[in-house]
């Protein structure tokens, strides 16, 4: 079975990097780049997902628990179709799965991986309970890349 590609959706604004440092906690922790993508927008999740793959979203989530809290939801999901989303990005995350999904894109089950944000400002810093999340995320998800 290859190893799954796991996809950081994020920005440089505040803790909307969240996604970007669960990647570079891997990276850190010896995870090839290979298997890590960078992206802005979920639409960016149609240029490189495979559908035979599996695949991992790392991503900001908001409202959801405390600053720095981790959720984990299998798509398909209801809580995320039904949930109202105050988004930066033009589509939002569950849009783009159900697209993908639809065109054959995307694999049928992803994990996404959700941590709760506290600020949100343009050119600010990330907060300290962002990326100990992040580590966590990282912690959990290297247990798919163990022994190959």
């Amino acid at each position: 079975m290859s190893r799954p590609l796991v996809v950081g959706i994020g920005s440089h604004h505040g803790d909307d990097i969240a996604g970007w440092l669960v990647l570079d906690q891997l990276q850190a922790i010896g995870i090839s780049p290979q298997y890590l993508v960078r992206i802005r927008h979920p639409a960016a999740l149609l240029d490189v997902a495979e559908p035979d793959r599996q695949l991992i979203l790392c991503d900001a989530c908001h409202g959801l628990g405390q600053p720095g809290s981790i959720r984990l939801w299998n798509w398909p999901t209801d809580l995320l179709i039904s949930t109202r989303h105050c988004t930066s990005h033009d589509v939002s995350l569950p849009d783009v799965l159900q697209l993908g999904v639809r065109l054959g894109a995307l694999p049928q089950l992803i994990a996404i991986w959700g941590i709760e944000g506290l600020n949100w400002e343009p050119g600010s810093g990330h907060s300290p309970e962002v990326s100990q999340g992040a580590v966590a995320v990282a912690n959990r998800l290297s247990r798919n890349f163990s022994g190959a």
